[in-house]
């Protein structure tokens, strides 16, 4: 089972239906905050949803080699996801994405999550491109990336629907190559 314990305070790891109820009163609280990006936040997939098809795919997911979605968790509290998709292992790449609990931003979780997983597809997966996209007007998720040392590749012009709009979204990239595990 996928876990990494990034400090004595923060893991990630695979959810399991234990986790349904947390994983649920977590987005229901933030929903609004979440769907201002997050398309799937919109409208909100019960909880049997969660329990019975979502977190089930995501286990089959990982145990299939096809990346991950992975909780958060704070001080043994959840508080959000960070996920591998789209992993292509024959041109050795992914793409990471997130979201937190806004009670918890601006604590330098995110970035010490993507710097986890960064660290395990270079080094354990052995990829060679990760990215990560973020919404053009998405400051704090955009920061993430740059953060890190990401290249900004450029502009997907409304590369993302969300609220029954367009927004432009901008690509982020780093190389194996460019990684520093010291930033």
């Amino acid at each position: 089972m996928f876990s990494y314990q990034i400090d004595e305070n923060l893991t990630i790891r695979l959810l399991t239906q234990e986790d349904t109820n947390e994983l649920y009163a977590v987005i229901k609280r933030n929903q609004k905050h979440l769907s201002e990006w997050l398309s799937w936040a919109e409208e909100l997939a019960d909880i049997d949803t969660y329990r019975n098809i979502l977190i089930p795919e995501w286990r089959y997911k990982y145990a299939e080699q096809k990346g991950f979605d992975a909780g958060i968790f704070l001080k043994g509290r959840f508080c959000g996801m960070i996920s591998m998709h789209n992993l292509d292992t024959a041109n050795h790449k992914a793409e990471i994405g997130y979201w937190l609990d806004q009670n918890d931003e601006g604590k330098g979780i995110i970035t010490a999550c993507c710097r986890a997983v960064i660290a395990y597809a270079f080094c354990d997966l052995g990829l060679n491109r990760i990215m990560i996209c973020a919404a053009e007007k998405n400051a704090k998720s955009r920061a993430i990336p740059e953060r890190l040392g990401f290249q900004k590749e450029g502009l997907a012009r409304e590369g993302i629907f969300v609220q029954g709009t367009y927004h432009d979204s901008v690509n982020y990239s780093m190389l194996k190559r460019e990684w520093n595990p010291d930033k």
